[in-house]
């Protein structure tokens, strides 16, 4: 499909980037909260995972809100949390929803309310090291909160490689975009995407518009 493809063109775009850079750890991340940020987390990692010579972990790090974690019906799941507030090992919360050289860590069994204070502790510092030194065939990306909305991403964004974020048309503002880039401006940031909204289900006969992603290069 046309969406699959252009995934591909993102994949190998990233993918490129981040071995000319020696980059692993790749954030996701957008101004607010919209549909469009987590799908492309999901559908990126699912692309670098299909490609022969990779291989992904996907981690869902918005632990107030659990969105992508939700996508895979892991619902109460243990997960990131757990690791951050329970010492529970890494592998005991590990998914692998059947895809080959997919592993997702979910976010965990409840929201967080500290969320940013446990991004920001040294036991997440750690955990990004060990995860960069044990996984090093490995791509991760973290699906982070909104760089507006909670400080999160914020907290998070020290311990990553790079920076992709997503815009979506039509309803990301300017000044939202220019805020953000104000916090990313000490980041390395990769690019950005802008994504389309999903419209509503057509009446019959109908054909929805394609939902696609555009790809902008580094700043």
């Amino acid at each position: 499909s046309a969406l699959a493809e252009s995934f591909k063109m993102l994949r190998n775009q990233v993918l490129q980037r981040m071995r000319a850079d020696g980059h692993k750890l790749l954030a996701v991340t957008s101004p607010r909260r919209i549909e469009g940020k987590s799908l492309t987390a999901v559908n990126l990692a699912m692309t670098i995972a299909a490609d022969y010579d990779s291989a992904v972990l996907l981690v869902d790090a918005d632990l107030a809100y659990h969105g992508l974690q939700s996508m895979f019906g892991l619902e109460g799941a243990r997960g990131l949390s757990a690791y951050l507030t329970d010492d529970v090992p890494i592998p005991e919360l590990l998914v692998n929803p059947g895809l080959a050289r997919f592993v997702l860590l979910p976010a965990g069994r409840q929201a967080v309310l500290n969320s940013a204070e446990l991004l920001a502790t040294k036991r997440a510092q750690q955990l990004i090291l060990e995860m960069k030194q044990r996984y090093q065939d490995r791509y991760i990306v973290v699906d982070l909160p909104p760089l507006l909305d909670t400080a999160d991403a914020l907290a998070f964004l020290p311990l990553a490689d790079t920076t992709l974020v997503v815009i979506e048309e039509h309803s990301t503002s300017l000044q939202d975009m220019d805020a953000m880039n104000d916090m990313l401006a000490p980041f390395n940031l990769i690019g950005s995407v802008m994504s389309q909204p999903r419209e509503k289900e057509p009446a019959a006969g109908a054909k929805a518009r394609p939902w696609h992603r555009r790809w902008f290069g580094r700043r």
